[in-house]
C-alpha cells in the first residue's frame, strides 16, 4: 500500500519510545494541507479502520482514506521554521 523512508521510520521509532499508548499509529490526511499527514497514537482500532504492519510498526488508516496512501511514500521532513512534519510523496 505505502512505503516509509528511513527518515520517517527513525522519527516514528523515536516517537514510539516516548508514548505509553498501545503503539497504534493513526495516519490521517490533514484537511487544510494537501499531502501533509496528521499522525496520532491510539489505544484501539475503530470499526472503520484497517491495520497495516510494516517494519514492526502498526499503522491504522480509516477505510475512506486508503486511496490517499496507495503507492505513496511516507517521509519525514522538518521544515524551515522547525515544525516537524510528515508528508505523503
Amino acid at each position: 500500500m505505502f512505503t516509509i523512508t528511513q527518515s520517517a521510520k527513525t522519527e516514528l521509532q523515536n516517537r514510539l519510545k516516548l508514548t505509553d499508548s498501545n503503539k497504534l499509529i493513526r495516519l490521517q490526511m490533514r484537511k487544510s494541507c494537501f499531502m501533509k499527514l496528521k499522525l496520532t497514537f491510539e489505544e484501539s482500532i475503530q470499526t472503520n479502520d484497517t491495520e497495516f504492519v510494516m517494519n514492526g510498526m502498526h499503522f491504522i488508516i480509516d477505510k475512506g482514506e486508503h486511496h490517499y496512501f496507495n503507492n505513496k511514500q511516507i517521509d519525514f521532513i522538518p521544515d524551515q521554521t522547525g515544525f516537524k512534519q510528515f508528508e505523503v510523496i
